[in-house]
């Protein structure tokens, strides 16, 4: 029974397809089981039926109308919505077809092609980019999930076979579309689903209206239920928020721009945090490789000589999907507000102060413009940044501006097209900056595409980090990815045993935590590091991936400073990102502080904190090493080994030449101990 109902949902879907436009110039809705009904009455009045190969619409008999049935005055809520379908249906124009191979891709999610096909694996597959083995496992299983949902909405909604009801005609239907009496076995219902496969991809696209007036009756039933669970000033002042909202939308004319800006609210709220961490996840992955260079002639003409007027087609290229600014403000208002922290401080190019001729940099970005059309420019930390981002992001659909992939909400950015410092034609002033900060040289990509591109042309990012990729195959990938995914797990291992070694309330060291209990676990984790390495190497082909094998090292120093509640490094000469100290530096500190008294570890937190302020004034990892020995937090005998004392040689040296030279008093203040003599 359950086989007839999802082959009967397949057969009406197909009436419906054809019937459309029919039904729509008569003002009529769909009633479903190739039903239609008049909205200004209620009742059921066409159904569809097929001849010589066509589906029409056919009136029914008197006798064949339903009744209507006395009904409630609905609520204004739904009252609303109603009017609101009216409005939209009526103002929806035909629609241009599909030009860019990036609009068969949708917003936020997977192919229209694998969804509509119900395959898990393939639709994971593509929410996850070819980058699954570098996730972690909540964010496999928040996709996991989201794809059971995504293909769940293509599926029958019959709870169970015992609740399902089989409507009257069915026998009569069947034999009607396929023209023969109705099947009597199971294998006869094959050749029907062929039919509907064959022509999936027509009903998936042909009907923008209808779908879209699905999809936006579900996205109104989900804001109402969540509204419900307000207090009852802030339920008002959502009310009104949707409303406008509504009122805009309506406005817009192409059903598919509505659909994709509906996806796009609707892929906002699945929003859980930036992802900063884990090993592999700036690596381009296998779905990435293949679409950028499926894109290639078109990014590489894009980009053509790197001028302005170029890199403008290129853009606007991109951002096809023009939104007002009414839809913009409305929209963004009722995104979730951890989406829209997120947006704000996009692209940021720069926390400096004082770099440019005239304009600090981080006053100069690009805000939007004023009334009279001049550029509005300051910190990028504003709700103003946050609305570009959107708008960006409606303009795009959703999609990476690059591979045409789904952008990805915990991991994207703002790229500048010709790169903010880029360096082709020589060192870039404030003119050249003012052009690259600046709307017309921005798209928004996926996080590890922006940090393999960084300021780089893109002839010059293919040829270093995508050529070298595009003959792997997908095990190729697969294989470096399981590594990767070992190595997030090894810091798994280590963020676990961290918790372990902490004090009261989480901060320092623990009381009972020596020297030769971190030595041990720092050992311990060494050793783990070291089998990943030596199966990496066997795994890897390319230079680059054997580099990275290499660099693969524990980081449990860091780690544990990190748990407790210290900062782990400092800004670097750009201003724009946080770069780490040696593990090293880390360990030495830690087995140091653990070496003293714990009426004594305060002074070492203290001044660690000394010793990071000293490292972000002159910009270098070398002014933090100076410092913890001018305070004495580093123990003599770390000092002294070959091995866990070379990363301190250099700024060991040049305190011991002060100390010989002006005396020990020089470091009296600091070095109660006496540890340089």
């Amino acid at each position: 029974m359950m086989d007839v109902f999802k082959y009967l949902k397949n057969v009406n879907a197909l009436l419906e397809a054809s019937a459309a436009d029919q039904a729509r110039e008569m003002g009529l809705e769909y009633a479903g089981y190739g039903k239609w009904r008049d909205p200004r009455t209620g009742q059921v009045t066409h159904r569809s039926t097929k001849s010589g190969g066509q589906t029409t619409l056919e009136k029914l008999d008197a006798s064949e109308e339903p009744k209507q049935q006395p009904t409630q005055q609905e609520p204004q809520q739904q009252q609303t919505f109603s009017q609101f379908k009216q409005i939209t249906q009526q103002q929806a124009q035909p629609e241009p077809p599909v030009g860019d191979q990036m609009n068969r891709v949708v917003p936020g999610g997977p192919s229209e092609t694998a969804l509509a096909s119900g395959d898990k694996k393939e639709v994971v597959k593509q929410l996850s980019r070819g980058r699954g083995n570098v996730m972690s496992a909540a964010r496999k299983k928040q996709i996991s999930q989201q794809a059971d949902d995504m293909i769940a909405k293509d599926e029958p909604q019959i709870e169970s076979e015992d609740e399902a009801q089989e409507p009257e005609g069915l026998d009569d239907l069947l034999s009607d579309i396929r023209g023969e009496e109705t099947p009597k076995d199971e294998s006869e219902f094959k050749t029907l689903d062929d039919v509907v496969s064959e022509t999936q991809d027509e009903i998936d696209y042909a009907n923008d209206d209808e779908a879209f007036d699905s999809e936006y009756e579900e996205f109104t039933k989900e804001a109402e239920t969540m509204m419900k669970t307000l207090a009852d000033r802030q339920r008002k002042m959502m009310e009104k928020k949707f409303a406008k909202f509504q009122e805009s939308l309506s406005t817009i004319p192409s059903a598919t721009n509505k659909r994709s800006f509906l996806k796009s609210m609707s892929h906002a709220k699945t929003f859980e945090g930036r992802v900063n961490a884990g090993a592999g996840k700036n690596n381009l992955g296998y779905a990435d490789v293949q679409n950028l260079m499926a894109n290639r002639d078109r990014l590489l003409e894009g980009y053509g000589d790197g001028s302005p007027e170029q890199i403008k087609k290129f853009v606007d290229s991109v951002r096809s999907n023009k939104v007002s600014d009414e839809f913009v403000n409305a929209s963004f208002d009722i995104l979730p507000d951890s989406f829209k922290k997120s947006l704000s401080g996009k692209g940021q190019v720069t926390n400096d102060k004082y770099v440019s001729d005239d304009k600090a940099h981080k006053d100069m970005h690009y805000l939007g413009r004023n009334e009279d059309g001049t550029v509005r420019r300051g910190a990028a930390n504003n709700k103003d940044r946050a609305k570009l981002m959107w708008r960006i992001y409606l303009e795009q659909g959703g999609r990476d501006a690059y591979t045409g992939l789904p952008l990805d909400l915990q991991a994207m950015d703002l790229e500048h097209v010709r790169g903010f410092n880029n360096k082709d034609g020589g060192t870039p002033g404030k003119e050249e900056w003012e052009q690259r900060e600046n709307d017309d040289n921005f798209t928004l990509i996926n996080s590890n595409i922006n940090q393999k591109k960084v300021d780089m042309s893109m002839k010059d990012f293919f040829e270093r980090e995508v050529d070298v990729h595009k003959d792997k195959s997908e095990e190729d990938f697969g294989g470096i990815e399981k590594l990767f995914e070992k190595q997030n797990q090894i810091g798994d291992v280590g963020d676990q045993l961290v918790k372990t070694l902490l004090g009261e309330g989480g901060k320092g060291l623990g009381d009972g935590v020596t020297r030769e209990i971190l030595q041990e676990h720092f050992g311990e984790d060494d050793g783990r590091y070291t089998s990943l390495r030596e199966e990496f190497r066997k795994v890897a082909t390319d230079p680059k991936d054997k580099k990275k094998a290499a660099g693969m090292k524990s980081k449990l120093g860091k780690q544990l400073l990190k748990a407790a509640g210290l900062s782990r490094g400092i800004t670097d000469k750009s201003g724009r990102r946080t770069i780490a100290l040696q593990e090293n530096v880390y360990r030495g500190f830690l087995q140091s502080m653990a070496n003293a008294k714990p009426k004594d570890r305060k002074r070492y937190m203290d001044g660690w904190a000394e010793a990071i302020a000293s490292g972000n004034q002159e910009r270098s990892p070398k002014a933090v090493n100076k410092k913890l020995i001018e305070l004495g937090l580093i123990d003599q005998d770390i000092l002294d080994d070959r091995k866990a004392g070379k990363v301190f040689k250099e700024e060991y040296e040049t305190v011991k030449r002060v100390s010989t030279t002006y005396g020990k008093s020089f470091l009296s203040k600091y070095n109660k101990n006496n540890r340089f003599v």
